[in-house]
């Protein structure tokens, strides 16, 4: 089955008869003006919650740094760029909030939020989340590279925010050396993956609607 959409890029979309504020995130679009949206939504804020969850246990404890790699970050930019700067950030928010209830979520099966040195990078996907998934939502997945852009920023945001966490925690000499410097090469392979990813997921649902210029 297609949808027949015709699209004004000015003001928005006709989907099926029904007007829409245009997007560029067209997972949630779909999903919205599918004939069980809120079964589909549902199962997509579920199976999205475990992909956060699943690949924050995949985790490598650095000796030096109180802060590990983890698969968390891919797995938000991923989240973010195909589900749009509103839904992105509630599914993390949701994240943290069921972390922070006591579920085994986070890095390592650990849970709860507390003052602690990786507490900043935990805030710091909150931000992170909304700003790659509003990128996402002006058209950045509809290029490969604006896709990656989008999930560098969202990863210096992330960065922001943890690394002046972290200097509550460590010397001011050292915050660079390990709350930075260890991860820049994994979190520019993990960006560009899950940018690409989102870019491709983009593109196969766009080859599924037909559009029509007014």
């Amino acid at each position: 089955h297609f949808l027949f959409i015709n699209m004004n890029p000015n003001y928005g979309v006709f989907i099926n008869g029904s007007f829409m504020f245009h997007k560029n995130c067209f997972l949630p679009l779909v999903i919205e003006k599918s004939d069980r949206p809120a079964l589909l939504m549902w199962t997509g804020f579920i199976v999205s919650l475990f992909f956060i969850s699943l690949f924050a246990q995949l985790t490598v404890p650095l000796p030096w740094t109180p802060v590990p790699i983890t698969g968390q970050t891919f797995a938000i930019t991923l989240i973010a760029l195909t589900w749009g700067a509103k839904r992105g950030l509630a599914l993390v928010l949701a994240y943290l909030s069921l972390g922070a209830l006591g579920l085994p979520l986070f890095a390592m099966g650990k849970s709860g939020l507390s003052w602690g040195p990786t507490l900043g990078y935990l805030i710091g996907m909150v931000f992170s989340a909304y700003l790659m998934g509003y990128l996402a939502d002006l058209g950045a997945t509809k290029f490969r590279l604006t896709a990656w852009v989008a999930a560098l920023l969202g990863s210096l945001t992330t960065f922001i925010f943890g690394l002046l966490v972290l200097s509550f925690f460590v010397p001011s000499h050292q915050v660079l050396a390990l709350g930075l410097t260890p991860f820049l090469l994994g979190e520019g392979l993990k960006t560009l993956g899950a940018s690409q990813l989102a870019y491709l997921i983009n593109k196969k649902i766009k080859e599924k609607v037909y559009f029509t210029t007014i």
